[in-house]
């Protein structure tokens, strides 16, 4: 491989991504992930997956293949999604759905055009990278696929996850049961799970709810739920958000948070991957 395949041409790629990113920000808006929720993420997977295939069997061919899994196209990558994050960390983010605060797009990281496609060319790079190895088995290898396999899974299931997660607030009354949640954009849904309200009282700082959980699939569920205490129901967490202030402990109103996210296990299984990966390394240098 000539020299000019190196970390120049990374940076470059890298500067051109974020380039067109800003043009895409600017001309066609936030990235819309309403848009990428199921099925349209596990076609979007199928052709990411079936891409890094087709070019990992080119690789002999295209030059641009055989680079895209080397380090000098990898830490370029890895230094502007570290930017991009740190950028994300020291900037005031809007929840997921709402429109960034200023014209730019930076208070939406997850939205951004430059952010998403900084962090696609970086999924591309570590799958390059995962088939060079997969290809060739080793024990040796071990560390390294946990480690990097673990990161393409977190990054895949953390990106194309983000549409199908769902965050809806729930009001009920005493005595009555709820099965409809309002999103951050005031539309109605109804759920597969009911909530009823028994009780709602404040001992001295927390707040408290006793709920009976309803399923569609016949599971009935009776617990509290507190403030850092949510419950975990079928997939969905609901936590304790609110209740009806001008009543403190009169309140016969309670209002929850339900969140779900089916890529989640997913995310975590990469991570566990991750520190596995590490563990083993450690052993491995050790021995």
């Amino acid at each position: 491989m000539r020299k000019t395949w190196g970390m120049t041409e990374g940076s470059v790629v890298c500067c051109v991504l974020v380039a067109v990113g800003m043009l895409l920000q600017v001309s066609a808006g936030p990235v819309r992930w309403d848009a990428m929720a199921y099925p349209a993420n596990i076609v979007v997977l199928a052709v990411l997956l079936l891409s890094i295939l087709s070019m990992h069997l080119l690789r002999g061919k295209v030059r641009l293949f055989r680079w895209m899994a080397t380090l000098q196209a990898g830490i370029p990558a890895m230094v502007a999604c570290a930017m991009l994050t740190v950028l994300m960390g020291v900037t005031r983010q809007v929840p997921s759905g709402h429109q960034p605060t200023e014209p730019i797009g930076i208070t939406a990281m997850l939205s951004f055009w430059p952010f998403v496609l900084s962090y696609l060319w970086l999924t591309l790079l570590v799958g390059m990278v995962c088939m060079t190895r997969l290809v060739q088995p080793s024990w040796r290898n071990i560390p390294f696929l946990l480690n990097h396999l673990g990161l393409f899974i977190a990054l895949v299931a953390g990106t194309l996850g983000n549409a199908d997660m769902q965050q809806l607030f729930m009001t009920t009354q005493e005595g009555k049961t709820e099965w409809r949640a309002v999103d951050a954009k005031h539309h109605v849904h109804e759920l597969p799970i009911a909530i009823e309200l028994h009780d709602f009282y404040i001992e001295p700082r927390s707040f408290t709810s006793d709920v009976t959980v309803y399923t569609k699939s016949g599971i009935t569920v009776r617990d509290t739920i507190r403030v850092n205490k949510p419950l975990s129901v079928r997939g969905w967490k609901i936590y304790q958000y609110s209740y009806d202030e001008t009543r403190g402990n009169e309140s016969d109103i309670s209002v929850f948070e339900l969140v779900r996210d089916p890529w989640l296990p997913y995310v975590y299984l990469g991570i566990l991957m991750m520190l596995a990966g590490a563990v083993t390394l450690f052993i491995k240098n050790k021995w």
